[in-house]
Formats: C-alpha cells, sequence, structure tokens
C-alpha cells in the first residue's frame, strides 16, 4: 500500500512540473493564434515543443533530484525548518573547508 501510494504521489508531481512548461508555451500558442490565424501551425509547433521540454525537465528532476523531494523544498517554511537536509549542509561546509584550504596555498 505504501508503494502505490509513494507512487501516486510522484506521479502527481511529475505532472506538476511536465505541465508548468506545457502551460507556459500553451498561452504562448493562444496569444500568437488570436494575434493572427494564419499562424495555427506556429501555435501547435510551439506547444509541441514546450511538451518536449516539459517531459525533459520532468525526467531530469526526477532523476537527478526526485520530484517530491525537488517540490518540496519549493513548499517548505525555511523560517521554521532552514536547515531541512543535512547532507546539504555538510555539502555546503566541505566546500567552505576547501575553499579555505586553496586560499591558504594560494596565500603561501
Amino acid at each position: 500500500m505504501k508503494k502505490i501510494l509513494s507512487f501516486i504521489i510522484e506521479s502527481i508531481f511529475w505532472l506538476q512540473l511536465f505541465f508548468t512548461p506545457v502551460i507556459i508555451g500553451g498561452l504562448t500558442g493562444i496569444f500568437v493564434y488570436i494575434a493572427n490565424e494564419n499562424f495555427l501551425w506556429l501555435s501547435v509547433a510551439i506547444l509541441s515543443v514546450s511538451m518536449v521540454l516539459g517531459f525533459f525537465y520532468a525526467e531530469r528532476i526526477r532523476k537527478k533530484y526526485g520530484t517530491s523531494r525537488y517540490l518540496s523544498k519549493g513548499m517548505s517554511t525555511p523560517d521554521i525548518w532552514p536547515d531541512e537536509y543535512p547532507e546539504e549542509i555538510e555539502a555546503r561546509e566541505k566546500d567552505q573547508q576547501l575553499k579555505t584550504a586553496r586560499e591558504k596555498e594560494h596565500e603561501s
């Protein structure tokens, strides 16, 4: 049951990521079509390109971060939970340590 629920949630978030560029491209296509009805082909092309971009964008986010984790960062309240992901804090600390070590090497 937990896997089914997780799959449904991930699918909903994937669709949110997919439809973001599709809606932008669709609205652009509608405005192009309204401006000149002879450009129906251009409107369809814009919508098609935005659908392809939406697919690749959603898949990239899913593979790199995970859809629920990626979207939860935007939905979170950093004032309450500023250190939500400890591994990111550790990565920032390591970057800072490397940066200070490089600066010491350049000074020598």
